[in-house]
């Protein structure tokens, strides 16, 4: 299954707007119209309990998103099989059983601790980041603060906006 890790970020390198967890507050409309093809494009993302709380979509019937978090049960009301599900499986495990769903693709699409989790595993393909000539000095960060080292190599790049908006496209090396 190919993995695309997809976000954005201040220039900083921040994913929040200090405790803000509403990235649609401050990154810009074109950064909002590529997520939304990229998205409408996939029928399966994947996201972090926090990124659920901060953003609440909606089931679809043409897509699946799947929450990890600690606490399924808590959503149990929320869920929608086949549509959005919670689950506290590893990532290995998760990647395995979509696979035998036939899923081909999967968005990562929040979460510094998903994307921490899928990239110490070395199990993200590909990361596609917007950057917003914003500057906040303080912010959730892509991945938690552990060591790394993960090589990349820029594949697009394209600016998206006069302001300088940047989408970055990178391979896992």
């Amino acid at each position: 299954m190919k993995i695309i890790l997809i976000d954005v970020m201040s220039l900083d390198g921040k994913l929040t707007k200090w405790k803000d967890s509403n990235i649609y507050a401050w990154s810009s409309p074109e950064d909002f119209v590529h997520f939304s093809k990229i998205r409408d494009a996939n029928n399966l993302l994947v996201m972090g309990s926090g990124t659920f709380e901060a953003v609440r979509p909606q089931p679809e019937k043409e897509r699946l998103r799947i929450i990890l978090t600690n606490n399924p049960n808590k959503y149990i009301s929320s869920c929608r099989t086949g549509q959005l599900e919670f689950t506290s499986e590893q990532p290995e495990q998760l990647i395995k059983r979509l696979e035998k769903l036939g899923y081909k693709q999967m968005l990562l699409v929040g979460g510094k601790g998903i994307a921490t989790s899928f990239l110490q595993k070395h199990l993200v393909n590909e990361l596609w980041l917007t950057i917003e000539p914003k500057i906040f000095g303080t912010g959730d960060t892509l991945v938690n603060a552990e060591k790394m080292d993960v090589a990349l190599k820029l594949l697009h790049l394209k600016i998206l906006n006069k302001q300088g908006t940047l989408l970055l496209k990178y391979k896992v090396l």
